[in-house]
């Protein structure tokens, strides 16, 4: 009797084979779509990073809690790593190598922010927001009470999207604001497009994917993850554009 499991040791076999892996991740883009038109017509100001007239406090407090983000994903993101090495070795190095890209990535806006006028001390005093917490809180819960899936679909969600809206909204932060200005975003973006960080967070998906059901769990993770990314961007809205609206009336 061997006592010790969760090790990874057998390297599971994913279940779909290269041809039905990528029809299955054309059909999990498809619904992306759909969810990027569902969040452009139900979430207040979902595209105002493409407006003509960009909303100060709003781009501002945008820039710090991109910051928290990715300082608060770094922990909860190590956790991932451990969990999924426990089921699937060759994932878990190929995620390691994903966050080694992105751990350190609250530099490039920080940058940002110091030339929108906001200091490091600005950004350690501001409580990230509830939605910001709660996001975290998600994947910790995920991990220990349902599946390593969450926080890798949450990831391919990002990257997919921002591959499809990032290169438009740095386009229009540089024309408003100067390109010295948005470097950190601008190389943010270079990275996640020139290694297609989008195929990579699926590659490393379909690995962990081993059976139908964990399929139809992915469709879930993503409603469940835009749903809490909603929830920062109403909070956003509320705490920079209705409020200064309120005070200027």
């Amino acid at each position: 009797m061997n006592r010790v499991q969760n090790t990874g040791i057998t390297h599971p076999k994913p279940f779909y084979n290269e041809e039905q892996s990528r029809l299955k991740k054309a059909e999990l883009d498809r619904y992306m779509d759909k969810k990027m038109a569902e969040w452009k017509e139900t979430v207040p100001f979902a595209s105002h990073m493409t407006d003509p007239e960009l909303h100060q406090a709003y781009y501002r407090r945008t820039l710090i809690e991109h910051v928290w983000r990715i300082r608060l994903s770094r922990v909860s993101q190590s956790k991932a790593i451990y969990k999924i090495a426990q089921i699937s070795p060759k994932a878990a190095k190929d995620y390691a190598h994903y966050q080694a890209d992105e751990m350190l990535h609250d530099r490039l806006y920080v940058s940002d922010a110091a030339a929108a006028g906001i200091t490091e001390e600005e950004i350690l005093a501001t409580e990230p927001y509830l939605s910001t917490r709660l996001f975290e809180g998600f994947f910790y819960f995920a991990l220990e009470h349902e599946s390593a899936l969450a926080p890798v679909v949450s990831n391919y969600l990002v990257e997919y999207t921002q591959a499809k809206l990032q290169p438009a909204i740095v386009q229009n932060l540089q024309e408003r604001l100067g390109k010295e200005n948005v470097k950190g975003q601008a190389a943010h973006l270079h990275v996640d497009t020139t290694e297609d960080h989008s195929q990579e967070m699926w590659d490393i998906l379909h690995q962990l994917i081993f059976s139908e059901e964990d399929f139809q769990k992915v469709f879930k993770y993503i409603d469940d993850v835009q749903e809490i990314l909603a929830m920062f961007f109403r909070e956003i809205y509320e705490d920079t554009v209705a409020k200064h609206a309120a005070t200027a009336a």
